[in-house]
Protein backbone atom coordinates (compact mmCIF):
# COMPACT_ATOMS: atom_id res chain seq x y z
CA UNK A 1 0.00 0.00 0.00
CA UNK A 2 1.10 3.47 -0.73
CA UNK A 3 2.19 5.77 1.24
CA UNK A 4 1.84 10.17 2.06
CA UNK A 5 5.73 9.90 1.58
CA UNK A 6 5.48 7.84 -1.73
CA UNK A 7 3.10 10.11 -2.99
CA UNK A 8 4.87 13.67 -2.30
CA UNK A 9 7.84 12.06 -3.55
CA UNK A 10 5.82 11.24 -6.99
CA UNK A 11 4.07 14.80 -7.43
CA UNK A 12 7.75 16.85 -6.37
CA UNK A 13 6.25 18.00 -3.00
CA UNK A 14 6.79 17.91 0.67
CA UNK A 15 4.72 15.45 2.47
CA UNK A 16 2.99 18.50 4.19
CA UNK A 17 2.03 19.68 0.97
CA UNK A 18 0.31 16.46 0.26
CA UNK A 19 -0.98 16.78 3.88
CA UNK A 20 -2.33 20.09 3.46
CA UNK A 21 -3.70 19.16 -0.32
CA UNK A 22 -5.97 16.16 1.29
CA UNK A 23 -7.03 18.13 4.60
CA UNK A 24 -7.68 21.40 2.50
CA UNK A 25 -6.22 23.34 5.22
CA UNK A 26 -4.26 25.89 3.62
CA UNK A 27 -4.08 27.60 0.17
CA UNK A 28 -2.55 25.50 -2.43
CA UNK A 29 -2.10 26.46 -5.88
CA UNK A 30 -3.69 24.30 -8.79
CA UNK A 31 -1.36 23.32 -10.36
CA UNK A 32 0.27 21.72 -6.88
CA UNK A 33 -3.13 20.29 -6.29
CA UNK A 34 -2.88 18.43 -9.58
CA UNK A 35 -0.15 17.22 -9.39
CA UNK A 36 -0.88 15.44 -5.62
CA UNK A 37 -4.06 13.84 -6.98
CA UNK A 38 -2.11 12.64 -10.12
CA UNK A 39 0.07 11.15 -7.69
CA UNK A 40 -2.36 9.65 -5.91
CA UNK A 41 -4.39 7.89 -8.28
CA UNK A 42 -1.46 6.47 -10.02
CA UNK A 43 -0.22 4.74 -7.14
CA UNK A 44 -3.65 4.21 -5.76
CA UNK A 45 -3.16 5.91 -2.57
CA UNK A 46 -5.87 5.82 0.45
CA UNK A 47 -5.80 8.32 3.32
CA UNK A 48 -5.86 6.34 6.51
CA UNK A 49 -8.87 7.58 8.13
CA UNK A 50 -8.58 6.73 11.71
CA UNK A 51 -5.07 8.78 11.93
CA UNK A 52 -6.96 11.67 10.31
CA UNK A 53 -9.64 11.46 12.57
CA UNK A 54 -7.17 11.60 16.10
CA UNK A 55 -5.43 14.10 14.63
CA UNK A 56 -8.48 16.47 13.94
CA UNK A 57 -10.40 14.79 17.15
CA UNK A 58 -13.34 14.11 14.53
CA UNK A 59 -14.39 10.99 12.83
CA UNK A 60 -16.86 12.22 10.71
CA UNK A 61 -19.36 9.16 12.20
CA UNK A 62 -22.72 9.25 13.33
CA UNK A 63 -23.95 6.69 15.72
CA UNK A 64 -27.25 5.40 15.77
CA UNK A 65 -29.55 4.07 18.50
CA UNK A 66 -32.42 1.99 17.34
CA UNK A 67 -34.68 -0.29 19.11
CA UNK A 68 -33.76 -4.46 18.60
CA UNK A 69 -36.26 -5.71 15.83
CA UNK A 70 -35.58 -3.71 12.69
CA UNK A 71 -35.21 -6.29 10.35
CA UNK A 72 -38.70 -7.13 11.04
CA UNK A 73 -40.30 -3.85 11.31
CA UNK A 74 -40.73 -1.52 8.36
CA UNK A 75 -40.72 2.01 10.09
CA UNK A 76 -37.88 0.70 11.49
CA UNK A 77 -35.97 -0.06 8.21
CA UNK A 78 -37.49 2.50 6.65
CA UNK A 79 -35.63 5.25 9.83
CA UNK A 80 -32.58 3.50 8.83
CA UNK A 81 -33.08 3.47 4.94
CA UNK A 82 -33.21 7.87 5.76
CA UNK A 83 -31.22 8.35 8.34
CA UNK A 84 -28.08 6.32 5.82
CA UNK A 85 -29.18 8.58 2.99
CA UNK A 86 -28.94 12.04 4.86
CA UNK A 87 -25.41 10.70 6.37
CA UNK A 88 -24.46 9.87 2.42
CA UNK A 89 -25.34 13.56 1.99
CA UNK A 90 -23.57 15.31 4.49
CA UNK A 91 -20.79 13.12 3.93
CA UNK A 92 -20.78 11.15 7.37
CA UNK A 93 -20.16 7.57 8.28
CA UNK A 94 -23.22 6.24 9.82
CA UNK A 95 -22.80 3.81 12.69
CA UNK A 96 -25.49 1.76 13.74
CA UNK A 97 -26.58 -0.08 17.22
CA UNK A 98 -29.93 -1.90 18.45
CA UNK A 99 -30.64 -2.19 21.86
CA UNK A 100 -32.54 -4.57 23.95
CA UNK A 101 -35.39 -3.26 26.50
CA UNK A 102 -33.60 -3.79 29.74
CA UNK A 103 -32.90 -0.50 32.37
CA UNK A 104 -30.42 1.53 30.90
CA UNK A 105 -30.06 -0.15 27.64
CA UNK A 106 -30.06 2.73 25.48
CA UNK A 107 -27.85 5.24 27.82
CA UNK A 108 -25.36 2.41 27.55
CA UNK A 109 -25.48 2.17 23.93
CA UNK A 110 -25.27 5.92 23.34
CA UNK A 111 -22.26 6.36 26.01
CA UNK A 112 -20.75 2.59 23.64
CA UNK A 113 -20.97 4.67 20.23
CA UNK A 114 -19.57 7.71 22.26
CA UNK A 115 -16.34 5.48 23.37
CA UNK A 116 -16.23 4.70 19.67
CA UNK A 117 -15.69 8.32 18.91
CA UNK A 118 -19.30 9.11 17.58
CA UNK A 119 -19.24 12.96 16.90
CA UNK A 120 -22.66 13.03 17.31
CA UNK A 121 -25.52 10.45 18.20
CA UNK A 122 -29.36 10.11 16.91
CA UNK A 123 -31.16 7.95 19.67
CA UNK A 124 -34.92 6.32 19.15
CA UNK A 125 -36.28 5.81 22.57
CA UNK A 126 -39.09 3.03 21.91
CA UNK A 127 -40.78 4.19 24.60
CA UNK A 128 -42.45 0.91 25.32
CA UNK A 129 -42.40 0.38 29.15
CA UNK A 130 -42.50 2.24 32.40
CA UNK A 131 -39.21 3.41 32.27
CA UNK A 132 -40.06 5.67 29.59
CA UNK A 133 -40.28 8.86 32.29
CA UNK A 134 -37.20 7.69 34.16
CA UNK A 135 -35.79 7.20 30.70
CA UNK A 136 -36.34 10.78 29.60
CA UNK A 137 -34.69 12.50 33.07
CA UNK A 138 -31.44 9.92 32.17
CA UNK A 139 -31.46 10.95 28.85
CA UNK A 140 -32.00 14.74 29.53
CA UNK A 141 -28.74 14.81 32.20
CA UNK A 142 -26.41 12.75 29.79
CA UNK A 143 -26.99 15.84 26.92
CA UNK A 144 -25.37 17.84 29.73
CA UNK A 145 -22.77 15.55 30.17
CA UNK A 146 -21.91 14.45 26.98
CA UNK A 147 -18.73 15.96 25.32
CA UNK A 148 -20.88 15.73 21.31
CA UNK A 149 -24.26 16.32 20.61
CA UNK A 150 -27.51 13.77 20.83
CA UNK A 151 -31.41 14.23 19.55
CA UNK A 152 -33.57 11.71 21.15
CA UNK A 153 -36.53 10.93 18.69
CA UNK A 154 -39.67 9.61 19.91
CA UNK A 155 -39.62 10.99 23.36
CA UNK A 156 -40.05 14.43 24.70
CA UNK A 157 -37.94 16.25 27.19
CA UNK A 158 -39.37 19.01 28.80
CA UNK A 159 -35.84 20.29 29.99
CA UNK A 160 -34.37 20.16 26.44
CA UNK A 161 -37.02 20.58 23.70
CA UNK A 162 -34.65 21.60 21.35
CA UNK A 163 -32.79 17.67 21.46
CA UNK A 164 -35.61 15.75 20.31
CA UNK A 165 -38.24 14.71 18.27
CA UNK A 166 -41.35 13.32 18.98
CA UNK A 167 -44.65 12.21 17.82
CA UNK A 168 -48.30 13.12 19.17
CA UNK A 169 -49.81 9.67 19.54
CA UNK A 170 -52.81 11.64 21.35
CA UNK A 171 -53.55 13.57 18.46
CA UNK A 172 -52.56 10.25 16.24
CA UNK A 173 -55.11 7.82 17.76
CA UNK A 174 -58.01 10.53 18.27
CA UNK A 175 -57.98 11.01 14.62
CA UNK A 176 -60.09 8.00 13.54
CA UNK A 177 -62.42 8.32 16.38
CA UNK A 178 -62.82 11.74 15.38
CA UNK A 179 -63.80 10.81 11.66
CA UNK A 180 -65.92 7.41 13.14
CA UNK A 181 -68.26 10.18 15.05
CA UNK A 182 -68.29 12.27 12.52
CA UNK A 183 -69.87 9.66 10.14
CA UNK A 184 -72.48 8.47 12.58
CA UNK A 185 -70.75 6.03 14.95
CA UNK A 186 -70.69 6.25 18.81
CA UNK A 187 -70.38 2.84 19.83
CA UNK A 188 -66.82 2.74 18.81
CA UNK A 189 -64.93 -0.18 20.32
CA UNK A 190 -60.94 -0.23 20.94
CA UNK A 191 -57.94 -2.49 21.02
CA UNK A 192 -54.92 -0.90 22.98
CA UNK A 193 -51.55 -1.94 22.87
CA UNK A 194 -49.80 -3.98 25.96
CA UNK A 195 -50.85 -0.30 28.39
CA UNK A 196 -47.00 -1.23 29.90
CA UNK A 197 -46.05 0.50 27.03
CA UNK A 198 -46.12 4.78 27.22
CA UNK A 199 -47.28 4.72 23.37
CA UNK A 200 -49.87 2.37 24.30
CA UNK A 201 -50.76 4.24 26.90
CA UNK A 202 -51.00 8.04 24.86
CA UNK A 203 -52.71 6.41 22.36
CA UNK A 204 -55.83 5.36 24.76
CA UNK A 205 -55.93 8.65 25.81
CA UNK A 206 -56.37 9.43 22.60
CA UNK A 207 -59.21 7.69 21.91
CA UNK A 208 -61.02 8.02 25.33
CA UNK A 209 -60.07 12.10 25.03
CA UNK A 210 -62.19 11.59 21.44
CA UNK A 211 -65.02 9.95 22.94
CA UNK A 212 -65.41 13.10 25.99
CA UNK A 213 -65.19 15.78 23.88
CA UNK A 214 -67.72 14.36 21.79
CA UNK A 215 -70.15 13.58 24.61
CA UNK A 216 -69.94 9.83 24.45
CA UNK A 217 -69.62 7.84 27.69
CA UNK A 218 -66.39 5.23 27.53
CA UNK A 219 -67.68 2.22 28.17
CA UNK A 220 -65.07 -0.07 29.81
CA UNK A 221 -66.66 -3.32 27.95
CA UNK A 222 -65.54 -1.91 24.47
CA UNK A 223 -61.76 -1.39 25.43
CA UNK A 224 -59.69 -4.55 25.48
CA UNK A 225 -55.51 -4.57 25.66
CA UNK A 226 -53.70 -6.56 23.59
CA UNK A 227 -50.21 -6.84 22.25
CA UNK A 228 -48.64 -5.53 19.14
CA UNK A 229 -49.15 -8.62 17.02
CA UNK A 230 -51.70 -10.74 14.54
CA UNK A 231 -52.17 -12.84 17.50
CA UNK A 232 -53.02 -10.49 20.03
CA UNK A 233 -56.16 -8.85 17.69
CA UNK A 234 -57.25 -12.01 17.23
CA UNK A 235 -57.64 -12.86 20.72
CA UNK A 236 -58.85 -9.02 21.88
CA UNK A 237 -61.16 -9.24 18.96
CA UNK A 238 -62.58 -12.26 20.33
CA UNK A 239 -62.91 -10.87 24.00
CA UNK A 240 -64.93 -8.25 22.82
CA UNK A 241 -67.33 -10.51 21.12
CA UNK A 242 -67.74 -12.61 23.59
CA UNK A 243 -68.23 -9.80 25.95
CA UNK A 244 -71.53 -9.44 23.44
CA UNK A 245 -70.92 -5.22 23.77
CA UNK A 246 -72.39 -3.76 20.80
CA UNK A 247 -70.11 -1.67 18.20
CA UNK A 248 -70.28 -0.62 14.88
CA UNK A 249 -66.42 0.46 14.70
CA UNK A 250 -63.09 -0.62 15.79
CA UNK A 251 -59.79 1.72 16.40
CA UNK A 252 -56.82 -0.71 16.74
CA UNK A 253 -53.41 0.41 18.63
CA UNK A 254 -51.34 -0.83 15.31
CA UNK A 255 -52.01 -1.95 11.83
CA UNK A 256 -50.96 -6.08 12.91
CA UNK A 257 -53.43 -5.62 15.70
CA UNK A 258 -56.40 -3.98 13.16
CA UNK A 259 -55.19 -7.55 10.88
CA UNK A 260 -55.87 -10.12 13.75
CA UNK A 261 -58.79 -7.83 14.48
CA UNK A 262 -60.14 -8.55 10.94
CA UNK A 263 -59.63 -12.39 11.04
CA UNK A 264 -61.80 -12.81 14.02
CA UNK A 265 -64.70 -10.11 12.48
CA UNK A 266 -65.08 -12.22 9.52
CA UNK A 267 -64.50 -15.44 11.24
CA UNK A 268 -67.57 -14.92 12.88
CA UNK A 269 -69.19 -13.69 9.92
CA UNK A 270 -69.24 -10.06 10.64
CA UNK A 271 -68.82 -7.79 7.57
CA UNK A 272 -66.47 -5.25 7.53
CA UNK A 273 -67.29 -2.46 7.31
CA UNK A 274 -71.21 -3.22 6.36
CA UNK A 275 -71.49 -4.44 10.15
CA UNK A 276 -68.29 -2.82 11.68
CA UNK A 277 -65.81 -0.20 10.49
CA UNK A 278 -62.23 -0.53 10.92
CA UNK A 279 -59.02 1.49 11.36
CA UNK A 280 -55.80 0.43 12.18
CA UNK A 281 -52.40 2.57 12.96
CA UNK A 282 -49.12 2.84 10.92
CA UNK A 283 -50.51 2.79 7.69
CA UNK A 284 -48.53 -0.82 6.91
CA UNK A 285 -48.49 -1.30 2.59
CA UNK A 286 -49.58 -4.89 2.96
CA UNK A 287 -53.57 -2.72 4.06
CA UNK A 288 -53.96 -2.21 0.06
CA UNK A 289 -53.64 -5.68 -0.33
CA UNK A 290 -56.60 -7.15 2.44
CA UNK A 291 -60.21 -7.76 1.39
CA UNK A 292 -61.48 -5.66 2.41
CA UNK A 293 -58.60 -2.79 2.15
CA UNK A 294 -57.85 -1.26 5.74
CA UNK A 295 -58.07 2.12 6.80
CA UNK A 296 -55.27 3.48 9.01
CA UNK A 297 -53.25 6.50 10.52
CA UNK A 298 -49.84 7.44 8.69
CA UNK A 299 -47.26 8.72 11.10
CA UNK A 300 -44.89 10.86 9.26
CA UNK A 301 -41.74 9.20 9.13
CA UNK A 302 -39.72 10.96 6.10
CA UNK A 303 -40.39 14.47 7.60
CA UNK A 304 -39.61 12.84 11.62
CA UNK A 305 -36.55 11.20 10.63
CA UNK A 306 -35.29 13.93 8.15
CA UNK A 307 -35.58 16.70 11.06
CA UNK A 308 -34.36 14.63 13.32
CA UNK A 309 -31.25 14.33 11.71
CA UNK A 310 -31.01 17.59 10.34
CA UNK A 311 -31.13 18.97 13.94
CA UNK A 312 -28.30 16.43 14.76
CA UNK A 313 -26.35 17.96 11.55
CA UNK A 314 -27.02 21.64 13.11
CA UNK A 315 -26.08 20.76 16.49
CA UNK A 316 -22.67 19.00 15.03
CA UNK A 317 -21.75 21.77 12.91
CA UNK A 318 -22.95 24.44 15.73
CA UNK A 319 -25.87 26.03 13.14
CA UNK A 320 -29.32 27.28 13.90
CA UNK A 321 -31.72 25.03 11.20
CA UNK A 322 -32.52 27.41 8.15
CA UNK A 323 -35.95 26.27 8.46
CA UNK A 324 -37.52 26.28 11.72
CA UNK A 325 -39.78 23.19 12.73
CA UNK A 326 -41.85 22.12 14.80
CA UNK A 327 -40.30 19.27 16.52
CA UNK A 328 -44.25 17.41 17.33
CA UNK A 329 -44.98 15.80 14.47
CA UNK A 330 -48.84 14.23 14.03
CA UNK A 331 -50.06 11.68 11.40
CA UNK A 332 -52.64 11.37 8.60
CA UNK A 333 -55.87 9.50 8.39
CA UNK A 334 -55.82 7.23 5.34
CA UNK A 335 -59.25 5.96 4.29
CA UNK A 336 -59.80 2.66 2.30
CA UNK A 337 -62.77 0.23 2.39
CA UNK A 338 -63.49 -0.44 5.01
CA UNK A 339 -64.95 2.52 6.83
CA UNK A 340 -68.63 3.55 6.27
CA UNK A 341 -70.72 6.09 7.18
CA UNK A 342 -74.22 5.33 9.29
Amino acid sequence: MATMLEVSRRAGVSKSTVSRVLNGTAKISEATRQAVFKAIEELNYRPNVLAQALSKQATNTIGLVIPRGSSTSNYLGLLIEICQDLADKAGKFLMITQVCDEENGGINSIRSLVDRRCDAVLYYNNSFYDQYNVNGDKLSDLIDELPVPLVVMNCYLPRHPNHCVWYDHVYGARMPVDYLIQQGHSKIAYIAGPLNQRTAQLRLEGYENALKDAGIAIDPLLIVEGDRYYSGGFSACNQLLQRKAEFTALCCFNDLTAIGALHALQEHHIAVPEQVSLIGFDNDAVLDYLTPTVSSVQLSAHAFVTHAMNLLLAKLNETDLAIPEASSFTGDLVLRQSVRAI
